[in-house]
């Protein structure tokens, strides 16, 4: 019925057809837009002159972008905010980096209210509240719409399914950031555990404008760290962790692995677990331009195993391999009951399997240059 309006109304050829079509291509059913939008194109190409609002219906304006996140880069919360006129919604977001991308996405029209819950959750949590560039806001949902969706409960299987493309279509809104050589820039990093003996390394690829935040991220995927304790970069700006006043770490997400070691031989440290001390060496190798077609962070190669989690910092590993090459040890029993392993053949400190990191990677990892 409504094709055959505007079937009907084109035949006319006058202005009131023009704008009838122009509003169908945006408010009628999503089978009937493309005939419409067709159909006005005709009437333009007759000589009749667009009405002054057409270029504009159905395009809101971008307004507000903020959230928080927590600092171990494993969840953020994002609030992208538009507007037509006096009235304003905003789009909600939940991207979770360990699961996927997006895990939940709903609309309000109350970004006062949302932005007061964000502020207070933020506080709450300790994490720091962030206002957002819309080109900032762009790179973000693009990243999380680059991997699968991810919600778990019902409520967020609903909102996805109801909300994604319309996420989609308001991501064409925001404005892209201008293209610099660091967008395809690679820092060629040899990630080595200080006073490993024989040497503990990891050797990387990692985008240049990786936030200290997913360098953190890469790290502990790359040593199977398990990411339950304090950590913090040491670099010639300062140090930077999860933001603590008391402890005068920076927010390690505002700041970038470009931002603190630009050019090869440049070197950061990277500290985890307080207690047990596991301080690494930042080494930059190279810096590269991207491949075609190939994902990043990933490892091309490494050394031996990482260290068990809470086996006491790198003398105390030296101690482990000790006591588990030794059956005779009277801690022998002990230990392996604590690596929940049945013998000691399962404990091999010389082992390493770049494709075993690599996987972890892939949670990470981005195609920077596609094919």
């Amino acid at each position: 019925m409504v094709a055959a309006m505007i079937s009907d109304a084109e035949a006319t050829g006058r202005p009131e057809a023009l704008a009838l079509a122009r509003s169908f291509a945006v408010l009628a059913p999503p089978e009937v837009r493309p005939l419409a939008a067709q159909a006005a194109d005709r009437l333009v190409a007759t000589g009749l002159p667009d009405p002054k609002w057409a270029r504009t219906v159905g395009k809101p304006t971008v307004g507000a972008c903020f959230g928080y996140a927590d600092p171990r880069g494993t969840q953020e919360g994002l609030a992208l905010t538009f507007s037509y006129g006096r009235k304003s919604h905003t789009l909600v977001l939940l991207i979770d980096h360990d699961l996927g991308g997006l895990k939940d996405c709903f609309v309000s029209d109350q970004p006062k209210a949302i932005r007061a819950g964000y502020v207070h959750a933020a506080g709450e949590s300790g994490f720091p509240f962030r206002e957002y560039t819309p080109e900032q806001a762009r790179g973000i949902v693009a990243d999380a719409l680059e991997r699968e969706p991810c919600p778990v409960e019902p409520d967020q299987v609903e909102d996805v399914t109801t909300n994604l493309a319309l996420l989609e279509q308001r991501l064409e809104l925001l404005p892209e950031a201008p293209p610099t050589a660091l967008d395809t820039s690679v820092h060629r990093l040899k990630i080595t555990l200080r006073g490993s003996k024989p040497p503990i390394w990891r050797r990387l690829e990692v985008p240049s404008s990786t936030p200290l935040v997913r360098l953190h991220q890469a790290i502990q995927d790359a040593f199977a760290w398990e990411d339950h304790h304090l950590w913090v970069f040491d670099t010639r700006e300062g140090e930077y962790g999860m933001p603590d006043p008391e402890l005068g770490h920076g927010d390690a997400a505002t700041v970038t692995l470009a931002d603190v070691a630009s050019r090869p031989k440049d070197r950061i440290g990277y500290l985890y677990d307080f207690g047990d001390a596991w301080d690494h060496d930042v080494l930059v190798e190279d810096v590269v331009q991207a491949e075609s077609g190939v994902a990043y962070p990933r490892c091309l190669t490494g050394r031996r195993a990482a260290p068990p989690e809470d086996s006491g910092g790198i003398w105390g590993y030296a101690d482990l391999c000790d006591v588990l090459a030794d059956p005779d040890h009277p801690e022998h029993a002990e230990r392996l009951e604590w690596l929940e392993l049945d013998s000691a053949a399962d404990f091999d400190p010389a082992a390493f399997d770049p494709d075993e990191v690599n996987d972890y990677l892939s949670r990470l990892a981005k195609v920077l240059v596609k094919p």
